[in-house]
């Protein structure tokens, strides 16, 4: 996991194809005013979805995980928290191979609090809460970039 501000997202240009595009997509506009929904960036090799959501308590929340995506997540309006576990994801239900997403609990967790300005990028394989209550905050604007990996990743995570 990577946990920074906006401003400091170039420093990261270089890390993987497909970051680089979203990295320079978010940099050349501002994501506030993006639509509500998804939109596509390269050639579906990113998209960006848009959304309101009512942050719940991390006991009502399962991590989740995905395989052959990074995730990219910062908050447009209100604040969060998150939690990344430090250990393996035991799912509660088959992968959804279509969404790259499995679910389930996992053990030990670090946490943290999203806001404008700020940015988690979850890597794949990494089981991650976000979305979670943050004391007096209420319903919250978030942007979710979710990344395929580039083919090289790919590779070097199947070995």
């Amino acid at each position: 996991m990577i946990y920074d501000t906006l401003n400091n997202l170039p420093n990261y240009l270089g890390m993987s194809d497909n970051l680089d595009a979203v990295i320079e997509f978010v940099m050349a506009r501002d994501i506030n005013n993006l639509p509500a929904g998804k939109t596509r960036i390269d050639d579906d090799k990113a998209v960006v979805t848009v959304c309101t959501v009512t942050p719940q308590t991390s006991d009502k929340a399962l991590f989740q995980r995905r395989d052959n995506h990074l995730t990219l997540e910062t908050d447009l309006e209100g604040s969060e928290l998150f939690e990344v576990s430090l250990g393996e994801l035991t799912p509660t239900k088959p992968t959804d191979e279509a969404a790259d997403l499995t679910v389930g609990s996992a053990g030990t967790s670090i946490a943290g609090m999203l806001c404008e300005g700020r940015f988690a990028l979850y890597l794949a394989g990494e089981p991650y809460k976000s979305g979670l209550k943050a004391q007096g905050c209420g319903k919250l604007k978030k942007a979710v970039f979710s990344i395929e990996l580039d083919e090289d990743e790919e590779e070097a995570a199947e070995e």
